[in-house]
C-alpha cells in the first residue's frame, strides 16, 4: 500500500510527534556533518531515527487504522523510509530496495 503523497500528516499520537520531530533534524544533523566531517553524527541520528520509527510502529498501527489516520501515518512511513536511505547513501551504505 502505498502513501497517498496529498495525504495531510496528522500528529495526534505522541510516537507520531516524536518521529516527526526527528525526521524534521534531518537537514540540521547532514548541515553539522558537512561543516565538521563528524560522520558518527550523522549514524548516531540514524540510530536515533529508527528507534524513533521503531516505537511509533509498535504504538500507532498503520494499515488497521481508519483512512485519514492511515494515510498520515503511511506518509510517516514513507519520509522516515526516504530520510533513512539518503542518510545511508551519504554515509556510503547502500540500501535494499525492500524488506
Amino acid at each position: 500500500m502505498a502513501a497517498r503523497s496529498d495525504a495531510a500528516i496528522s500528529l495526534a499520537e505522541p510516537a507520531e510527534r516524536a518521529l516527526a520531530f526527528e525526521l524534521a533534524g534531518f537537514g540540521r544533523v547532514v548541515g553539522e556533518v558537512a561543516d565538521d566531517l563528524e560522520f558518527h553524527h550523522l549514524a548516531g541520528y540514524l540510530y536515533r531515527l529508527a528507534a524513533t520509527f521503531s516505537a511509533f510502529y509498535e504504538h500507532c498501527p498503520v494499515l488497521r487504522a481508519d483512512a485519514p489516520v492511515r494515510d498520515s501515518r503511511l506518509v510517516l512511513c514513507d519520509l522516515t523510509a526516504r530520510v533513512l536511505r539518503q542518510g545511508l547513501y551519504l554515509l556510503g551504505i547502500r540500501t535494499p530496495e525492500r524488506m
